[in-house]
């Protein structure tokens, strides 16, 4: 009731105006504002989903529109009012004032305000079963969105045309500045042809530095091939002869006691799992380096990883009688690549059972601090050495020592992988140890994309 009395009010105050405002220009645009005031309260209303109240309110400010002239303004009204039994499902009103707004918008000339209202036709005469006028007003829709690009197009054009002229008008009386000024020509000559030869000069200068940088890059990729080659070779050849020289054994000789032949199988096992690891530490590694490697974080239950990689070691760890304590919280997240992040533990697990000695002790730990979590990987082996640790953190290829018996056993490359892995996913890798009394691998893992 409130509502209708504010209409009613506001209608009757414009209608006693408005031959004042027939006759005064200023007159006009204060009846427009109230109208755009009515009408944006009708928006208001239609937010909140109150579309008859909204209809109400619109009618109202078509109705002034109408009884003022202001034709562009009931072209604006009947489109809202469209929108608003549209969407009280009434169809055929909101065709009747579309068709409305689109018939005042032709009589003002602005047929390109119709462009969304003929779309919207098209798409009720459809709804309603009539083919032929929504194929007539998609035909219009298409008609008048091609004119707007068109005129688009041509101000576009006819703006740069400006520019262009007037930049053209521009180098002309510079250029009959330069004249006036009776400039040198020999000079200028110069100075281009100085500026061509600094050019010719800067663009040889970073050819040859490209020409450098892929020269340095091939011979990196073949150094690093070398390297590779030879680590299978000198690496994989020793655990292969023992192997082959096991089952020698066995097939030469008669072995009737079990007990023997089960020692002798145990170290053919333990000689190709050390095979297998440094193989596979060579093969991620050759990924890494030659860039086949795609980083994919997801969300990375570190309890989970821990408990997976302890079980593929049950074996070992039961034949050295080892001591494992794994505190790490089951509610502890990573945020980086599952596969690269299970070799990392794999690898510093592999190590830590690889050099503790029988009887040891093997412990995990973690930690939240400062947006990263902290696995700890403690053992009480026999330690690394100062330089070691060194060139394991060094950014640089995997270093092949003297000495064949490390490059069999792998002796420092499952690390160093670790240490390229937890880069590429905004981590690290921190050693602490001393040689006789153990290692301390603390993984830095992000806990957040």
């Amino acid at each position: 009731m409130i509502l209708k009395v504010i209409l009613f009010s506001i209608a009757l105050s414009l209608h006693c105006t408005s031959p004042l405002y027939a006759a005064d220009s200023d007159g006009q645009e204060e009846i427009r504002r109230k109208i755009q005031a009515i009408n944006q309260q009708a928006s208001a209303e239609a937010q909140k989903k109150e579309f008859a109240r909204s209809c109400q309110i619109g009618q109202t400010a078509l109705e002034l529109s109408l009884q003022n002239g202001l034709l562009d303004e009931a072209a604006l009204s009947n489109a809202a009012l469209a929108s608003n039994y549209l969407n009280l499902g009434n169809s055929t009103k909101a065709i009747d004032h579309l068709l409305e707004a689109v018939r005042i918008n032709k009589k003002l000339g602005k047929q390109n305000n119709s462009t969304e209202l003929h779309k919207k036709l098209s798409d009720l005469m459809l709804q309603t079963g009539n083919y032929i006028q929504a194929i007539e007003h998609l035909r219009l829709y298409e008609h008048l969105k091609d004119s707007i690009e068109k005129q688009n197009s041509e101000h576009i054009i006819a703006v740069l045309e400006k520019q262009f002229s007037k930049e053209i008008n521009q180098s002309e009386k510079r250029l009959v500045s330069i004249q006036k000024e009776k400039q040198d020509e020999n000079t200028i000559f110069a100075f281009v042809a100085l500026t061509l030869l600094v050019l010719g000069a800067t663009a040889f200068a970073i050819a040859i530095q490209k020409h450098l940088q892929v020269k340095h890059y091939l011979m990196r990729l073949n150094e690093q091939q070398d390297r590779m080659f030879s680590l299978i070779g000198h690496g994989l050849r020793g655990p292969i002869g023992s192997v082959k020289g096991i089952f020698d054994l066995i097939t030469e000789q008669d072995i009737d006691d079990p007990k023997e032949l089960k020692s002798i199988l145990s170290e053919s096992r333990e000689v190709v799992d050390s095979s297998f690891n440094l193989l596979e530490n060579l093969l991620n590694w050759s990924k890494s380096q030659t860039g086949n490697l795609i980083v994919s974080p997801q969300k990375i239950s570190i309890g989970s990883l821990v408990k997976e990689n302890l079980s593929l070691f049950t074996s070992s760890i039961k034949h050295k009688n080892f001591t494992i304590e794994n505190h790490v919280d089951d509610n502890h997240y990573a945020y980086a690549d599952l596969e690269m992040v299970n070799i990392v533990v794999r690898n510093v697990l592999s190590n830590s059972v690889k050099f503790t000695r029988t009887n040891g002790k093997i412990s995990f730990h973690s930690q939240i601090t400062n947006k990263h979590l902290l696995l700890t990987v403690a053992d009480t082996g026999i330690g690394i050495s100062s330089k070691k640790i060194e060139e394991i953190m060094a950014d640089c290829t995997i270093p092949i020592g003297q000495n064949e018996a490390n490059i069999q056993k792998g002796r420092g490359i499952g690390l160093k992988i670790c240490n390229d892995f937890l880069q590429k996913n905004n981590g690290k890798l921190s050693i602490v140890s001393f040689p006789n009394k153990g290692s301390k691998f603390i993984i830095h893992l992000p806990i957040g994309s």
